[in-house]
């Protein structure tokens, strides 16, 4: 007798963003944690994602594949609904814990889906257009975002020239306590 499987999938954006929320959602709905893939500090726009194919490989006709919320498939519409569709068309049901719904391939279960889908995207794709009308607004105020720089204007004319005569940027790194990449930055000016 075959044993059907429920598989979860976690994606973060960034690896600095934690997934303990969609695991444990995961694990609340009965998936094993073995059978739980996590892909951090992956965009949901990639179009190389070795989690999902790490996903498919063990999925089986008649599995589950149970995700947090559906945004974690993908950010836009047209990749959900393929990646939606290449799960179905191997016989498995996609179960999305945020909201409460199974999509198995039907219609009616493809137009939520389509729908839903296309909401996320829309949130997404208002949430960026907000920022960076917000972050122009505040250019053009004379504010500038972004972290601090490690090193300042004096210091960079400093790295430049130091590396310029052949400094190890090693060592100017440990000496201005910076990364090689600032070095590396400063020295070529940017």
């Amino acid at each position: 007798m075959t044993t059907f499987r429920a598989h979860g999938f976690v994606r973060t954006s960034t690896d600095r963003q934690a997934f303990d929320r969609q695991v444990d959602a995961l694990l609340a709905a009965g998936v094993d944690r073995e059978h739980i893939v996590i892909e951090a500090g992956v965009s949901g726009q990639a179009t190389k994602r070795q989690g999902l194919d790490e996903l498919m490989l063990p999925v089986r006709p008649g599995d589950a594949v149970l995700v947090a919320e559906l945004s974690r498939l993908g950010r836009s519409t047209r990749q959900v609904l393929e990646l939606v569709s290449r799960l179905t068309e191997a016989g498995c049901t996609v179960r999305s814990l945020q909201p409460s719904l199974v999509f198995d391939g039907s219609p009616v279960s493809t137009l939520l889906l389509t729908l839903l889908a296309a909401v996320a995207e829309l949130e997404v794709e208002t949430l960026r257009a907000r920022t960076r009308d917000g972050l122009a607004a505040s250019r053009a105020r004379g504010r500038v975002g972004g972290r601090p720089a490690r090193l300042t204007e004096a210091q960079r004319r400093t790295v430049a020239q130091l590396r310029a005569e052949g400094k190890p940027a090693r060592e100017l790194a440990e000496v201005f306590g910076v990364s090689l990449r600032t070095i590396y930055r400063s020295a070529a000016g940017s």
